[in-house]
């Protein structure tokens, strides 16, 4: 086999694997200008990397062999394949808008998904030498297909969970232990696994322990780095949920005072009103449309709980500016036994949701919230009904998915709806039916 076939046929399917690999899970991630360039320079790098691997096994591996000994073989494969991951760490960063953390995440779990299907494919051919001594053409095509198929199950398994979490962009500093762990475990037990199976060193049994041991340790390293994502993704979800209570903590106390000052000052407003139209003699007409306008704020709602009376008039105030009718057969006393704060982000998180479905509602007489509670036994229990016209969108937990664009601190609503159930020995549910969404809250009756 001369040099431009080694190349072709043994060098370039490693290298392009890992590339390949890699490429696969920086695809999480946006593309900066100009990636075609990028690209290519990536391209050249694999070119670069694939011939410098066949220099090392001819010349590099048999001098080195010559002058120090058979012990030292697998030493200038496991540099190769360190500098392949170190070099692809900065590579990779030129076409992918990636941090150096991010970056290192892609390359580590890239490495090894490529690993597992190198250390298969080398079980493989050891155990079956049928599949080594076929044509050269066949061989790469059959490697190239069994790796086609091992990346489409990674990305199905792996990579989308990773966007349906939203867990890329979560690498930290731990991540550059992950790096040293693929160099010390990964690279360097394959690597003296292979030279240990070239030497005829091991039995097939010794052989086959060894596979499954490299088959274990890629599993874990590769779950350690999934980890990292996910406790940094849970760390910045529970910060973004006590910032949410918080700033919910205070608009409460805000429009608390808010609606009260306005009640205050209307009512005397409309007291005014009333004098003034038996002293003089202005225009009915005129006076009844002030006394009919601060009519809205100085009615109210009163349901016999400040909280919920509080979040009913927000609410019922912003409906009327948007042409939606919002019908209340809630009884506060209910829910006494809750905290304010908890009963006006219950309230608040479900009619934000339904105020935003109704909107896009274009019929006038669907374009309708109906809030309630009644008692099921020993069980209280509240709804939230609206219609909608776009189907609402589902997680995989039942909650209901954000449908702005941009995710964001969105979708906290409704995790926050679920959490202050649970914090009262309740569940939360979403239901969506024939045009009808339903909030669902049930709540045990204390005693």
């Amino acid at each position: 086999m001369d040099i431009l076939q080694r190349i072709v046929y043994m060098s370039m399917p490693n290298v392009l694997t890992i590339f390949i690999a890699i490429g696969m899970f920086c695809s999480l991630y946006p593309l900066r200008p100009r990636p075609a360039l990028n690209f290519a320079a990536c391209a050249l790098v694999c070119v670069a990397l694939s011939c410098g691997s066949t220099f090392i096994q001819l010349v590099v591996r048999p001098a080195l062999v010559t002058q120090l000994g058979s012990y030292i073989s697998s030493f200038p494969t496991l540099a190769y394949f360190v500098l392949v991951l170190l070099v692809c760490i900065p590579l990779f960063r030129l076409p992918f808008e990636l941090t150096l953390w991010d970056a290192a995440f892609c390359c580590t779990a890239g490495y090894i998904m490529q690993n597992i299907g190198h250390i298969l494919w080398q079980a493989a051919t050891n155990l079956m030498p049928a599949l080594d001594m076929l044509a050269n053409l066949p061989r790469v095509a059959l490697l190239y297909t069994f790796y086609l198929l091992l990346f489409a199950l990674g990305y199905v398994t792996v990579i989308k969970n990773i966007h349906a979490n939203r867990l890329e962009g979560e690498g930290d500093w731990r991540t550059g232990f992950v790096v040293a762990g693929v160099i010390a475990v990964n690279i360097g037990l394959s690597s003296i696994v292979e030279s240990l199976q070239g030497q005829g060193a091991l039995h097939v049994s010794q052989y086959l322990a060894l596979v499954i041991c490299m088959l274990m340790v890629s599993a874990l390293t590769f779950l350690l780095d999934y980890t990292i994502l996910f406790s940094n993704r849970m760390r910045e979800d529970a910060a973004a949920a006590r910032q949410l209570v918080q700033d919910q903590q205070r608009q409460y106390e805000l429009s608390a005072e808010t609606i009260e000052a306005i009640n205050v000052r209307c009512h005397d407003i409309r007291h005014q009103v009333r004098q003034l139209s038996t002293q003089t003699d202005t225009q009915g007409e005129l006076l009844e449309e002030i006394s009919g306008l601060i009519s809205v704020y100085d009615a109210g709602i009163n349901t016999h709980n400040k909280a919920l009376d509080v979040i009913l008039t927000e609410k019922s105030l912003l409906c009327q500016g948007r042409s939606i009718q919002l019908a209340c057969t809630a009884d506060g006393k209910s829910l006494s036994h809750m905290a304010e704060q908890d009963i006006y982000s219950l309230f608040g998180n479900a009619l934000d949701n339904a105020i935003e479905a109704v909107e896009k509602v274009r019929d006038p007489e669907r374009r309708l919230i109906d809030v309630s509670t009644h008692s099921l036994g020993q069980m209280l229990c509240v709804q939230v009904r609206n219609y909608y016209d776009s189907e609402p969108q589902f997680v995989e937990d039942g909650s209901l998915a954000t449908s702005k664009k941009d995710g964001g601190l969105h979708g906290y609503g409704t995790r926050s709806m679920r959490l202050v159930a649970e914090r009262y020995d309740g569940s939360c549910s979403f239901e969506a039916n024939d045009g009808l969404f339903c909030v669902s809250v049930l709540l045990p009756v204390p005693a």
